[in-house]
């Protein structure tokens, strides 16, 4: 399949007074159509702020794309009008947020917030029509008696049906890709597994691409044939998801691996990367892992690595991998 969305070298930095924080810093990676690619890390390491230049939700009070291109069927996103980026956010491209109670208006029903998305993009419909679709919507996420939940305000629901209807809302105008930032984040165990199967099942028959950021390497290998993983504002590893659970090649996919709870484990206690994500300031000059890596030398501390390859489309960015295979730069 022909890819949709290329994303090459990204850079997107925070500014303060005094100081300039490389937020994204070089991140390139390709979206085919039907295809679903998980981007992971901890907080702080970049994902979000991936997914919100892609769709221009940023602040540029304090925020500035300072290089790199955005890809959409071959038009730079990051040339494209406001006028013209309103038209595709939402109808080209959608998002999913974590957070359906900072997402829905609690002062008007969930059928009326559906058919403002379709009203945006298409006057010509009449109410009833309009009506009939966000219908369709709330039936097609698994909402029971959607003809009477159309009426109902955000807190007559469940959090599972409230994250439901931001998925019907971010489906309602059948967009080729979509962008889920933590969509199950706020929800209960067995609610988040509920979500997941539905948002995998949509991607699958409406053959859309799926960008899911998430710090749950649990919810990557149910989710995603891609996998993406992130840190200090870079992608230190990438490839194909069931050879990086295979066979993990940087440390801090390791750490992040180790850390999943499992049945068969007779630990006590978990596992936990050691120290914290640092606020790097820019230019970074070293290995961005390296104050949390046991296998760290010199070197790390001093520059900062290439991608090496480590297997048949599987890259690692780390100088344990350098006598494996031949180097490339990030922004290549």
């Amino acid at each position: 399949m022909a890819d949709i969305l290329q994303v090459k070298d990204l850079k997107t930095y925070y500014y303060s007074k005094t100081k300039i924080v490389p937020a994204v810093d070089g991140v390139s990676f390709t979206l085919r159509q039907g295809e679903s690619i998980g981007i992971v890390g901890e907080s702080g390491c970049g994902k979000s702020t991936v997914a919100r230049t892609i769709i221009n939700l940023l602040d540029h009070s304090y925020t500035k794309v300072e290089g790199g291109e955005i890809l959409f069927h071959g038009q730079d996103m990051l040339k494209v009008h406001t006028k013209e980026m309103n038209q595709i956010r939402g109808k080209k491209i959608s998002m999913i947020f974590q957070n359906p109670l900072s997402t829905l208006n609690p002062v008007f029903t969930v059928g009326d917030q559906i058919g403002e998305v379709i009203r945006l993009h298409n006057r010509r419909l009449s109410k009833k029509e309009v009506l009939d679709q966000s219908v369709e919507l709330l039936k097609m996420v698994g909402i029971p008696s959607p003809e009477a939940r159309v009426h109902d305000y955000p807190h007559q629901l469940s959090g599972g049906m409230q994250q439901r209807v931001i998925i019907a809302i971010a489906l309602a105008l059948n967009p080729e890709i979509v962008i889920a930032d933590e969509p199950t984040t706020a929800l209960d165990v067995t609610i988040q597994a509920q979500i997941l199967d539905l948002m995998k099942k949509l991607q699958e028959e409406l053959q859309m691409g799926l960008i899911l950021i998430t710090h749950n390497m649990g919810v990557v290998v149910r989710m995603c044939e891609r996998v993406l993983v992130m840190y200090g504002g870079v992608v230190v590893e990438s490839g194909l998801t069931k050879d990086i659970f295979a066979h993990p090649a940087h440390p801090y996919t390791k750490g992040l691996l180790s850390a999943i709870p499992s049945v068969h484990s007779d630990k006590e206690e978990l596992y936990s990367i050691p120290g914290f994500v640092p606020r790097f300031e820019h230019p970074v000059t070293q290995c961005r892992f390296c104050n949390r890596c046991s296998q760290a030398v010199e070197r790390c501390f001093k520059e900062e690595p290439g991608f090496y390859q480590v297997g048949e489309g599987h890259e690692s960015r780390c100088f344990l991998h350098e006598n494996e295979s031949g180097v490339r730069d990030h922004g290549e």
